[in-house]
């Protein structure tokens, strides 16, 4: 009987090795680009509050035996920072959330909180050239100096590309999510370029 049960684990452990063994992990990493064609700008300077999680923030896809590790975090972080810096009158990091009061605090009109709140991608069409698509949604939360929460809304971003196949797989993923980020991020600056605040 001990023997039997012996067997039976190691062909269940080398089952399981050989599953394994199919599986890859690819880690994506992006470079979305500041929104091209964003005619608002925002006239008034802002903070960016990146809590630890957003930035830290990695979606994790599976597809068949492989999982896509996307560091949506470190690219948005760099996506939002350059973007504001871009098309504000003045961004900065801060390191906690409104309210503020005296001269030391920061020298912002608003503090936007971003948020990744989902991500998908969808399986490639199967053609000649296949079509990736990528999903992502931010929460912005805005806040003036005093913390009066001015705006908090979901924003989409839909990515879609003609992909190089298996040439590289990982560059097809990063792109299309990249452009995902950058529509979305394009809505939330025309969003906060309205916003009724004194610079």
């Amino acid at each position: 009987m001990k023997k039997w049960m012996e067997s039976t684990l190691i062909v269940a452990l080398g089952i399981s090795l050989a599953s394994l063994a199919g599986c890859t992990t690819m880690i994506l990493a992006m470079d979305p680009k500041v929104p091209t064609g964003v005619a608002e700008r925002v006239p008034y300077s802002i903070g960016l509050y990146l809590a630890p999680e957003f930035e830290r923030f990695h979606g994790n896809i599976k597809r068949g035996l492989d999982e896509l590790d996307y560091d949506l975090g470190s690219a948005s972080k760099a996506l939002f920072l350059e973007t504001f810096l871009r098309l504000a009158r003045g961004a900065v990091v801060v390191d906690r959330k409104p309210p503020y009061r005296g001269s030391a605090e920061p020298a912002v009109a608003i503090v936007i909180e971003p948020q990744i709140t989902g991500f998908d991608v969808d399986q490639p069409r199967v053609s000649w050239t296949p079509s990736y698509l990528a999903h992502i949604e931010y929460r912005a939360i805005v806040y003036n100096r005093a913390g009066v929460v001015l705006l908090d809304k979901i924003y989409r971003g839909d990515g879609e590309t003609r992909g190089t196949g298996n040439k590289d797989l990982a560059g097809d993923y990063a792109t299309t999510a990249a452009i995902a980020m950058s529509v979305a991020v394009a809505a939330i600056v025309k969003d906060v370029s309205q916003l009724p605040v004194t610079p």
